[in-house]
This record gives C-alpha cells, sequence and structure tokens, in this order.
C-alpha cells in the first residue's frame, strides 16, 4: 500500500472528513464553509493552520518505537516537551530542570497546569523516551534529558515530517480542492512564515 492510499483512507475513516461534493477555489472553499468567516483572507488563514496541524499529526503514523508513537500521538503537549528538551540540549546544557521546563512549555501553553505538566513528563521517563537523572553539580536538583536510544525513532519522525509534508498536506484535501489551489495554500502557508525571505536576507 502506497504512501497516497494510506493518507486517504486515514481521511477516510472519520466520518465528519468525508467530501459530499469537489470544490474548486479556495474562495470558493471559504465561501461554502459553515464559518462565518470575516473574509476571504481569515478563510484562508484559518484553512492553512487547520490543514498544517492536522498533515503533522498524520506524519506520526508509522513512527516506531509504538511507546515514542504513542506520546507523540498523545498531544501537542508532548511533542512540546520533547522540542523543548532538546533545544536546551543544544545549547550545550547537559539537561533541563523541571522547573526550567515547565517555564518553557508555558512560553508555548500558558494554561498549563504544573500538575498536567508532571504527569506528562513522568509519562515520558516511564517511556524511557527521557533520562532522569540527579545534577552532577547540585544533588538535590534533577536533570532531564532525551533517551540516546530515541534518537534514531526522532530523526526518522522529524525527517518523515519534512519528506512526507507535501504529500499528507495534499491529503488532507482529498477531492475537496484542486492540486493548483493546494499548491497556493501551501505557498500562502511559507509566505506567512518569512521563509522567502530567508535567502534575501544573507
Amino acid at each position: 500500500m502506497n504512501d497516497t492510499n494510506k493518507v486517504t483512507q486515514i481521511n477516510k475513516s472519520i466520518e465528519k472528513w468525508e467530501i459530499d461534493k469537489k470544490r474548486g477555489t479556495l474562495a470558493e472553499a471559504v465561501a461554502d464553509s459553515s464559518i462565518d468567516f470575516k473574509d476571504t483572507s481569515q478563510g484562508i488563514e484559518v484553512l492553512a493552520y487547520a490543514a498544517t496541524a492536522r498533515a503533522l499529526g498524520l506524519s506520526n503514523r508509522d513512527l516506531q518505537p509504538r511507546r515514542l508513537s504513542n506520546y507523540l500521538r498523545s498531544g501537542y503537549l508532548q511533542v512540546q516537551l520533547i522540542s523543548s528538551v532538546i533545544l536546551f540540549q543544544f545549547r550545550g546544557d547537559k539537561g533541563v530542570s523541571r522547573d526550567d521546563l515547565y517555564d518553557s512549555i508555558t512560553d508555548v501553553f500558558p494554561a498549563v497546569t504544573f500538575a498536567n505538566f508532571r504527569k506528562v513528563l513522568a509519562t515520558g521517563v516511564d517511556s524511557e523516551i527521557f533520562i532522569r537523572e540527579k545534577d552532577p553539580k547540585d544533588s538535590r536538583r534533577t536533570l532531564y534529558r532525551i533517551s540516546e536510544e530515541m534518537m534514531e525513532p526522532l530523526t526518522v519522525y522529524f525527517s518523515s515530517v519534512v519528506s512526507d509534508f507535501d504529500q499528507l498536506f495534499t491529503g488532507v484535501f482529498d477531492g475537496a480542492l484542486r492540486s493548483e489551489d493546494i499548491d497556493n495554500l501551501q505557498a500562502y502557508i511559507v509566505n506567512r512564515m518569512s521563509i522567502t525571505g530567508f535567502d534575501e536576507k544573507k
């Protein structure tokens, strides 16, 4: 079974994503939506974000080991925890304390309670995604770091997000938009992220 068929089956397994009729342009899709957007631009903005989040979620479909897959599928908080720990380690830290990690998470999700954060972090430790150990410089302090065993599957996951994104993004709109309009929506996302201006600033 190729990846396109996988994406189609995933989408069609969710009844509310079934498409009753084919739609043409982005403007028509926004106009035909049951959401009362104030204008076409707002509709495209919201559609672009929702489709991107959906496509990123689908990129996790074949991730191994299963404990990592299940952890990532549990929600955006889990993904942010992994990303934050990685970024702390990228700057040279041996690990990150629970308080510093919580501060990092609440920068992204201000409403996350400390109790919920602690529970999700503990699940990551139990699943051997994170390693918890004493700070060699201060035995009263506990540090969290990414398990070395997780680096290969995480590399596969992040690579698949990038390599499969076009196909997954297209699959989100199976039968709903013309291919050229899907390309237009992707271009819109790139422009909104100011990626196109990166080379010009060099």
